[in-house]
């Protein structure tokens, strides 16, 4: 069985068995993409360290002929986004994209393009935790999954979220809200959010309470 190889950052990590994990990557070259990490929990696995929550790496994977979970091979290492374990904000931040991008991601579907902006916005929230940089990012994976929101440029908010919507990541990360703008603006994007998952996401109520502060 031939092997195949993507570049991949980690959505969620999670055991299966005493050695086993159950890893779900946005990967550049074939979208959502679940593997089997057999082994990887043993103390002595190669694949031990290399695979966590938003870690970016080279995966090289058997797929699976009868469902799409597929037995990761192996893994390198390339960029584990240390610092966004080192503060609160940052790591709610960071765990709220990775969420929002694997509800919004049917699996194996490609995007370039939301991969690009995934991986931008970690590095992006190493160096800075703010809320207009999350609001762009999330206005921007909308567009990109061909979601567009359509707001009401009557309002303050509604005029916010069209200038993110259109404007470039520099753009957005000089944007500075208020704790009253930023909450406002959350809740506008949560309120479409739900609308078209059915449902919430689990880190955004940490989310707000970080930014607020």
């Amino acid at each position: 069985m031939e092997t195949e190889r993507a570049a991949g950052i980690v959505l969620r990590c999670q055991p299966v068995t005493e050695s086993s994990l159950l890893v779900t990557w946005l990967t550049r070259e074939f979208g959502k993409l679940k593997t089997l990490a057999k082994g990887a929990r043993r103390p002595k696995s190669p694949m031990r360290g290399r695979m966590d929550l938003f870690y970016q790496d080279e995966i090289v994977f058997l797929r699976s002929r009868r469902s799409d979970l597929h037995l990761l091979h192996d893994c390198f290492l390339e960029e584990p986004h240390r610092a966004l374990r080192e503060n609160l904000p940052a790591l709610a931040a960071a765990s709220y994209v990775c969420e929002l991008v694997d509800a919004v991601m049917p699996v194996e579907d490609p995007s370039p393009v939301i991969y690009d902006l995934l991986a931008g916005m970690l590095a992006l929230l190493e160096r800075r935790v703010a809320v207009a940089p999350v609001i762009w990012f999330e206005l921007q994976v909308w567009n990109a999954a061909g979601w567009r929101p359509a707001f009401e440029t009557v309002t303050g908010t509604g005029k916010l979220l069209r200038a993110l919507t259109t404007a470039q990541a520099a753009g957005a990360e000089r944007v500075r809200l208020t704790a009253a703008q930023g909450a406002a603006a959350l809740a506008t994007v949560a309120r479409f959010r739900d609308e078209q998952l059915g449902r919430g996401l689990r880190s955004q109520k940490i989310l707000w309470q970080q930014l607020s502060r």
